[in-house]
């Protein structure tokens, strides 16, 4: 063996390394890519049936029904059916219009968010429904910065947070007093 083969890989060598290169490079690529990145906030149902009110109210506003989510960083969650009313700059939840809500949890799974929840409020009361509602299980995939949801894609909806944070605060305290009245009787 000359010395020089012992300080210059062959190319057979080199070859062997890009190989090995390029194969560790797409296994790191690929597990990068398929770990999910914890929720934050609030994310608004998008593809929704946005109305305005009547010409003579003179609002600069829109309104549609819609399904909202909230991940709290205590992997607590919030899933509201309600109507969202938008202006120029800024966008609420109707107060005076139907709600559902359903309260839970979730978790980070490697390429998805797992939940679960249960409805535990709803504005017009269903004859025979009592609440809480069951325990419902569900996977929420991530797909280009929206989520997929009940066959329906969210987006981020900053806008939406504090009053879903205030929703999640109430309904929390609510269900802990039933859950206090209930272990009286």
């Amino acid at each position: 063996m000359d010395w020089r083969q012992c300080w210059y890989p062959s190319g057979e060598t080199m070859t062997i390394l890009r190989y090995i290169s390029i194969f560790l490079l797409l296994i790191c690529g690929a597990s990068v890519k398929a770990q999910v990145a914890p929720p934050s906030a609030a994310w608004i149902q998008t593809k929704v049936i946005w109305k305005k009110p009547p010409p003579e109210l003179e609002l600069k506003e829109r309104y549609a029904e819609a399904a909202v989510l909230y991940f709290s960083p205590d992997h607590k969650l919030v899933v509201l059916y309600a109507t969202v009313i938008q202006g120029a700059t800024s966008e609420v939840i109707s107060g005076g219009d139907g709600q559902v809500v359903y309260l839970g949890t979730w978790g980070l799974n490697v390429n998805s968010l797992h939940v679960e929840y249960r409805m535990v409020s709803r504005t017009v009361a269903k004859e025979g429904e009592t609440l809480p509602g069951p325990v419902l299980n569900e996977d929420i995939r991530l797909a280009g910065g929206t989520l997929l949801f009940m066959k329906h894609r969210f987006k981020r909806d900053e806008k939406l947070e504090n009053e879903l944070k205030a929703i999640l605060q109430r309904e929390s305290a609510r269900q802990g007093d039933l859950g206090r009245d209930s272990d009286k009787q």
